[in-house]
């Protein structure tokens, strides 16, 4: 296509990474938040001025949050509960700020559909949905083969949270919640 491609070196930065202007090195007011679960490299972004999180693929709402072979949901789990918390104390430090010039919560944003939502909702609402699929309580609508391996998707009524991944990533998932049960 004669499209020239961008050449960088990848670097490995720690979660609640500082983004700096290459040049000046002050900081850009964006902050790298380690979430994997989606996949094991998953990031989100953090926008301190705009009050708004970015979480790529992790999720969204009315597509299907669709998680490949690599993928795991008990890792998304612990992703989700770190945002949660984070989005709490961000929530938190808003609210006892005397600034107006602040968005007053943190909002949400996704790979797809999702835009400008409140975060804490669409986070504690997928959570609840993830934990119904885990539970049996939501049901596969449809088994196909992909990728070589049995594929499900569950589908919320209304269709506000859909997952389509590797059936043994949901089995997993299971396994797990039942040794916690037991312990």
């Amino acid at each position: 296509m004669g499209i020239r491609t961008p050449e960088y070196t990848p670097i490995l930065v720690p979660n609640h990474h500082d983004i700096t202007s290459r040049e000046s090195k002050m900081s850009l007011g964006v902050t790298i938040l380690h979430t994997p679960g989606h996949t094991p490299d998953e990031i989100a972004l953090f926008d301190e001025a705009e009050m708004m999180l970015y979480v790529g693929d992790s999720l969204y709402e009315y597509e299907h949050i669709i998680f490949p072979n690599q993928g795991s949901i008990v890792t998304w789990f612990s992703s989700m509960e770190f945002l949660v918390s984070f989005v709490k104390s961000k929530n938190a430090q808003v609210t006892s700020s005397t600034g107006a010039t602040r968005p007053r919560e943190v909002l949400i944003n996704s790979g797809h559909v999702t835009a400008l939502r409140p975060a804490l909702d669409v986070l504690l609402s997928a959570i609840t949905f993830m934990q119904d699929v885990v539970d049996g309580t939501e049901k596969a609508k449809k088994r196909e083969w992909r990728r070589g391996e049995a594929t499900v998707t569950y589908e919320q009524e209304g269709n506000r949270f859909s997952l389509r991944c590797p059936e043994r990533l949901v089995l997993e998932a299971r396994q797990v919640k039942e040794t916690y049960e037991m312990a």
